[in-house]
Formats: C-alpha cells, structure tokens, sequence
C-alpha cells in the first residue's frame, strides 16, 4: 500500500511543471483547432494520407496569414499515418516546415508554424502515432518516435489568460466487445487510466476560475456529423460511446459535468459535429452544458477557430483550408526538389520554377544564395560546418522551406 501512494505522489509531483506553462495572450484571443494529419512518406500505405506533407504545408503558411492572427494552433492527434514506423513515424515529412528546424525531444509548443516564432502548435497523440502497420492495422502500445520528433508522451496543460488547455492521450485503437458494438470500422481508444482521472481533476480544480478546454484524440462522445465539404456523413455511429474510448469513459464525463468543462476538442472520426453528453447534436455555440466538438481530417483540409474570453469559449463553424487556388500553389511550389539530403558536400537543386535560394543557419544569418534558372543546378555546401540549416526558396508564389542537414 505504501509503494502505491509513494508511486501516486511520484506521478503528481512530475505532472506539476506541466500545469504552470504560459501562453500570452490579449482579452480575446482565438486559436485554430485541426485534427487527423495522416502526414505520410509514401504513397502506398494508404489513400486518407498528406503525402509528403503538402497539404500540411499550405495550411500552416494559410494558419500564419490569417488576421487576427491565432495565437497558437492545437493538434488532436494522427499526425502521423503511421507513428511507430521505423526508422522515423514519419514525423520528419511534418516537422520539416516547422520551427525551429532542430529538435530532439521537443518540449510542448517549442514548435511555431512561422519563421517568426510567434504562433506555437501543441500536439497530443492519436491512435496512428501506435501503428507499427496498416495491413491489418497493428498497434505497439509503447510510443517510440513520437517523444523524439513531436513532443514528450505525457498529459500537460497550456495555460493562457482565461482558459486552461488542457491535452489528454487517449491511447492505441481498442473496441468494444462485438455483442456491444457490431461497427468494427468505427474502433475505440483504448482510453484514460485511473491516474489520468486523478491528474485531470487536479488539473481543473486549480483552474477553477478560467474557462476550460480539453483536447484529446477520440470523441467520448460521438453523434452522426457532416464530411469535410459539408455533405452528410453516412458512416454508422451505434451510440455515444462508439468510436470513443473504452476506459473509464463514464468517469471521463462526469469529470466535464462537475468541473464545468467548456469544450472537448477531438477528431478520430473525421466529421463535423458538435454533441453533448447524450449524443445529440447541437449547435456549435450551445451553451447548456460541456461541448463535445469533432473537426474532419486535416488531410481533407479541415479547421475550426477556436476563440476564448472570460466569459465563452465560442466554437467557429467548420472551414476549410488551401481552397482551391493555394493547393495549386502549393503543389507547384513544392515541385522544387533538394537532394541529397543529409548532404556532405554538394546538394543538387530541380525545379520547374524559377527561384531564389537561400541557405540560413538558425541564428538566421544568411549564409548562401543561388538564382535558381535551369531544371537542375548544384550548390557547393562543403564548407559549411556540420549542422542543421534552412534552406529557403523564393518564388512568384510564395517561400518554400526545408531543413538542410550537413554532415
């Protein structure tokens, strides 16, 4: 009995520096919630992908011009298509357009989507961060790339000037038993353990006086919703609680209800649909009780804006990103390809465009520039000392970044 409260004290002590991190802001603010990334590598693993991280890369840029601009950006979950995937998860084709340009074993928001450093993005894991495979979809319960790419594995809290954000891990695809729920397509989270029940309710109960977000991979409560166009989603929801989280789900609710959870932001199911604990649906802006607010997939473009004051957390209806011009852009600005890539000496440089390239170390000092004319030319990097770099590439439609490793 003894080890198991020393073990629980532990546990409380080490979440305690999570609970105090600070994100200034004015007396309204907004952030931008997205969900389901599926950024991928390859082509083949499946079609629900952002391969190669081009959708990604012109909704942050989109996400960065936006005025007001957010104050940070939240992720809840899938980043990765496949996150245990040696030797990477895949999270390099993602992190690759954030900054700063090199990280191992982040901190929580010690990512921007803007040269400047001005708009954070804080991630919480989803299910696809556990995929070893997607041929039948194979879990390692144990995250191994996600820690040194994204962000540590743990339960933390953002707190800003009238709300606490709160991010929650929800764990490995799970399901309920088949005589409870027959949508085998819809699977759960395995869910929330005991000590997460423990550190949440501490986590509200100090931030009692402030507004309160919650952000967490699978919806607890699910309802039938719209796709990321707007048409209706046909696919089937057996109950609340399908699609949702298997442990301690009940205590996960009442937990909302007794600490007067404004919203619960999750994805999973790549819908629109805000719910209460019932399962019905409601208006964004309800303000009987706790909002259960679902985003459809990043990969299809989607977002909400989120925007806090002391008094409401307002739910912006479903928007979608990089539509249809800037996707063009982007694809054609990404057709600009650098290899290879970590280099010794020389890189080689294709593009269908012309451009402007820049090699900046991250002090930002500019350290070569190149006028880009022809399909291929090479750069000479071999004096530069062993390191990480930003390459830049400046076009009639837009900057093109990539990290630049020397070795």
């Amino acid at each position: 009995m003894k080890e198991k409260t020393l073990h629980f004290l532990l546990f409380c002590l080490a979440s305690l520096p999570l609970l105090f991190s600070t994100q200034s802001t004015s007396a309204q603010y907004s952030f931008v919630h997205i969900t389901d990334l599926h950024v991928s590598d390859a082509v083949s693993y499946v079609n629900s992908c952002d391969n190669h991280a081009v959708a990604f890369q012109c909704y942050i840029k989109e996400f960065a011009n936006m005025s007001p601009k957010p104050a940070f950006v939240v992720v809840s979950g899938d980043i990765a298509n496949i996150g245990n995937s040696g030797p990477s998860g895949m999270y390099p084709e993602l992190t690759q357009y954030l900054y700063p340009p090199s990280q191992s074993y982040p901190a929580n928001g010690s990512y921007f989507i803007d040269s400047a450093q001005t708009i954070p993005i804080y991630f919480v894991g989803g299910n696809h961060e556990y995929y070893t495979t997607l041929i039948p979809p194979l879990s390692n319960a144990a995250l191994q790339y996600y820690p040194h790419y994204i962000a540590p594995d743990s339960d933390y809290v953002l707190n800003t000037q009238y709300a606490a954000i709160i991010f929650l891990r929800t764990g490995y695809d799970d399901d309920r038993p088949i005589w409870e729920d027959i949508n085998i397509t819809s699977p759960e989270g395995h869910g929330i353990s005991v000590e997460q029940c423990t550190w949440l309710r501490h986590a509200l109960s100090i931030n009692a006086n402030k507004r309160k977000i919650i952000v967490m991979h699978h919806p607890p409560v699910n309802a039938i919703g719209t796709n990321a166009d707007g048409s209706p989603n046909t696919s089937t929801v057996v109950d609340a609680a399908d699609g949702s989280i298997l442990n301690n789900r009940p205590t996960f609710l009442n937990i909302c209800d007794s600490n007067h959870v404004d919203i619960v932001l999750s994805g999973h199911e790549h819908k629109n649909v805000v719910a209460i604990r019932a399962g019905n649906a409601v208006n964004e802006n309800w303000t009987g009780e706790t909002r259960y607010v679902q985003t459809a997939a990043a990969f299809n473009r989607s977002y909400r804006v989120i925007t806090v004051d002391s008094l409401f957390v307002t739910v912006g209806a479903p928007l979608q990103s990089c539509m249809p011009a800037a996707v063009e852009e982007v694809t054609e600005v990404a057709t600009l390809i650098i290899y290879p890539n970590p280099t010794q000496d020389n890189i080689t440089i294709e593009s269908a465009i012309h451009s402007k390239i820049e090699i900046i170390n991250l002090e930002g000092q500019i350290l070569k520039t190149l006028q880009l004319t022809d399909h291929a030319t090479q750069m000479d990097v071999s004096n530069l000392p062993n390191g990480v770099y930003i390459l830049k590439a400046y076009t009639d439609k837009g900057v093109w970044t990539q990290k630049l490793i020397k070795q």
